[in-house]
C-alpha cells in the first residue's frame, strides 16, 4: 500500500489520534454516535440471514450451540445471531464499541464479551469450540491472513465462517445520472481527504480492501473445505469494480490484491431488499457515517448539489437506492 503523498499536519494528526483508541484499528473510535450509524446504514435483510443459516445447516455441522461475532461494533449482527444460537461470543478491538454492544444485547447470560482484535481470536477462545463465526462490515479493517488463521483455530470441524461487506458506491436503479453524480462526488472528496492527510493509513488500506468486496480474503484449503461460496448481490456477472467509489490515483492509494482461489465458487443475485428509498438528508448521513470526513465541503460540490436536485424532484423528495454487496461463506475442514 502506497503512503499518501501529503503528510498530515501536526494539528490534523493530533485530531486523528484524539478520536481513536488505537490508530491501527480505523473504526475503534473513542466515541461514536451509534444511533446515527444505525439510522444511516442498511439493515441486514432477512434474505442474508436465511442464506447464512441455511448454508450452516446444509454444509457444515449444523450445530447452533456457539457463535462468535468478531468486530461486533454495537452488536448489530449479534442481536440476530443471538436469536439462533445458544451462546454468542462478541468481540471488538474498540472498548467503546464493545461497551455499546454490552449495553444493548440481551439476555445477558447468552452473551460473552471480549475486547480484542479478531486477529487474536485464538488467544481467548478455545480450539474447536465455535460453530459459526461472522464478520459484518469489518473484515477490511483486519489483517485477513491472521484473522482467518485465528478464527479457523477456534472453529469446530464443519463449522461456518460467514462475512459480509456492502459498498459505498450506491446504486440508483433507473437513475444513471444520479448514480454517476454519487460516484463523482464520493471519489472527488475521498481523494481530497487523502491528499490532506485526514485519513489514517489503516483507514486508507481498509478502504482499498472494502472496494474489492471480500475478494482480498483467502480461505486456505488446508483450513477450509474447497468450494468457498462468494456471493455478489446486485452485481452483474461481467461487472468490474462493482464496489469501487474512488478513482485510482498513484501515490495516494493502491488496490488490494485478490485472493480468490480457483476452487471458490461465485454466485450473482439481485436482491432489492438490500435497498430503500432515501432523501437527500439520508444520503448525506450515509456518506458521513463512513467517518472519513465528508461534510459541508462535500455537500457544496456541484455534483452533489445536482444529485440533491434529482432526489428532491422524486416522490416525497426521495429516490430508490440499492447496495452492491459481497458475501462469503466457508466451511471449516471436516477432517481438521
Amino acid at each position: 500500500m502506497a503512503s499518501p503523498t501529503t503528510t498530515p499536519t501536526t494539528a490534523t494528526a493530533a485530531a486523528l489520534v484524539d478520536r481513536h483508541e488505537d490508530a491501527k484499528y480505523a473504526f475503534a473510535f473513542k466515541n461514536l454516535d451509534w444511533e446515527a450509524y444505525h439510522r444511516y446504514r442498511p439493515v441486514y435483510p432477512e434474505s442474508m440471514w436465511q442464506m447464512w443459516f441455511d448454508y450452516h445447516s446444509t454444509h457444515g455441522n449444523g450445530s447452533f450451540a456457539a457463535a462468535h461475532d468478531a468486530g461486533c461494533g454495537p452488536g448489530t449482527a449479534a442481536t440476530v445471531i443471538g436469536q439462533k444460537f445458544d451462546k454468542v461470543y462478541v468481540s471488538d478491538a474498540g472498548a467503546a464499541n464493545l461497551a455499546t454492544a454490552e449495553a444493548t444485547l440481551a439476555p445477558k447470560e447468552k452473551f460473552v464479551f471480549h475486547q480484542g482484535p479478531a486477529e487474536q481470536t485464538a488467544a481467548w477462545l478455545p480450539p474447536s469450540s465455535i460453530d459459526f463465526t461472522s464478520i459484518c462490515m469489518a473484515f477490511h479493517y483486519m489483517d485477513p491472513v491472521a484473522t482467518v488463521r485465528a478464527v479457523a483455530e477456534t472453529l469446530k470441524p464443519g463449522a461456518t465462517f460467514a462475512a459480509v461487506t456492502y459498498g459505498f458506491r450506491l446504486l440508483f436503479p433507473g437513475q444513471p445520472r444520479a448514480q454517476a453524480l454519487w460516484y463523482e462526488a464520493a471519489s472527488h472528496e475521498s481523494l481530497r481527504l487523502m491528499r490532506e492527510g485526514k485519513l489514517f493509513p489503516a483507514a486508507i488500506k481498509g478502504l482499498a480492501r472494502a472496494m474489492t468486496g471480500l475478494d482480498f480474503v483467502a480461505f486456505p484449503s488446508n483450513l477450509f473445505e474447497e468450494g468457498v461460496k462468494r456471493v455478489h448481490v446486485n452485481v452483474e456477472e461481467n461487472e468490474q469494480r462493482a464496489l469501487y467509489f474512488v478513482d485510482n490515483e498513484p501515490g495516494l492509494w493502491e488496490e488490494a490484491a485478490t485472493a480468490v482461489a480457483p476452487t471458490d465458487t461465485r454466485e450473482y443475485i439481485q436482491d432489492p431488499t438490500w435497498g430503500r428509498r432515501a432523501d437527500a438528508a439520508w444520503l448525506r448521513g450515509f456518506l458521513a457515517s463512513s467517518q472519513m470526513g465528508f461534510g459541508e465541503t462535500t455537500w457544496a460540490l456541484p455534483a452533489w448539489q445536482e444529485l440533491e436536485e434529482i432526489v428532491n424532484s422524486g416522490p416525497d423528495g426521495t429516490i430508490a437506492i440499492e447496495w452492491p454487496v459481497s458475501i462469503t461463506l466457508a466451511t471449516r475442514k471436516k477432517d481438521a
